[in-house]
């Protein structure tokens, strides 16, 4: 739901811009944003072409928030780019948040619009991208994996999640080997489908192995320092045996950083 209302509020903005820049004319050709070379500007107002996600500008000016914020963007000359968007964010997504729990929900979406704004971003290079859709994809894909037998409704027709899912797979596909036509990022489709599967299927995995690593190097630092402390007991032994003068520089110099370490703590 925040999701959304975030979505929703960013396009609220956008029509503001737009409609201000209709009104004085939109960016003219020697507009300067950032530094940013005139004939690199294409957006419709500095908004959109700050935040959309153009390869030129978000890699070749290193303007790498373009990778989060163009999912929030949707056009504003065909509002139901975000209606839809939105419609699907929240008949799959709550169940799929419920599933995966918020933290994991939020994870894959993000990273699933990164993913393929970037996937976008090698196959057409030279097309701005705005919409939440490659995200939305993921969200798909997520709930037709959790809930492959539940019956959705496609406009009037009762369909089960995993070939409704298919069939949006198939038609994606279709999309990116024929020859372009019109606005919409099909790469985009079909990189989120492309994450949101790999992320479902192999997150349990890659999270099981994380945590194996953090409880191996847990285990090793307390095996270090137990080792610490049992050498500096050994060396305390020597001085109580014979003083100071007994312990070697290099003995000296560890029983100093063992003072160190063990004194952080209580200094914070």
């Amino acid at each position: 739901m925040i999701l959304i209302i975030v979505n929703v509020s960013v396009f609220v903005v956008q029509l503001l811009f737009s409609t201000i820049s209709s009104q004085w004319g939109g960016i003219s050709s020697g507009t300067d944003i950032g530094g940013v070379a005139p004939q690199l500007i294409l957006g419709p107002d500095k908004f959109t072409t700050i935040f959309w996600l153009y390869q030129p500008l978000a890699i070749g000016k290193l303007w790498l928030w373009q990778f989060v914020t163009y999912m929030f963007l949707h056009s504003v000359s065909s509002p139901w780019h975000i209606i839809f968007n939105m419609l699907v964010l929240w008949m799959f997504g709550s169940e799929v948040e419920r599933a995966m729990g918020t933290r994991k929900f939020l994870a894959m979406y993000f990273t699933a619009g990164i993913f393929a704004g970037i996937f976008c971003c090698l196959f057409t290079p030279n097309s701005p991208i705005i919409g939440a859709s490659g995200a939305i994809f993921a969200v798909e894909i997520a709930f037709a994996m959790f809930f492959p037998n539940t019956t959705v409704v496609f406009y009037i027709f009762p369909i089960k999640a995993k070939y409704l899912v298919m069939i949006f797979a198939g038609i994606t596909v279709i999309s990116c080997i024929m020859p372009a036509s019109g606005n919409t990022a099909h790469f985009a489709h079909l990189g989120g489908l492309i994450y949101g599967f790999l992320f479902i299927r192999y997150e349990p995995r890659f999270s099981s192995s994380l945590l194996s690593w953090q409880a191996q190097q847990q285990e090793k630092e307390y095996k270090k320092e137990e080792d610490i402390k049992r050498q500096v007991d050994i060396l305390l032994d020597k001085v109580n045996r014979g003083g100071m003068k007994s312990l070697t520089r290099r003995e000296r110099g560890f029983l100093r950083n063992a003072s160190k370490r063990y004194r952080r703590p209580r200094d914070k």
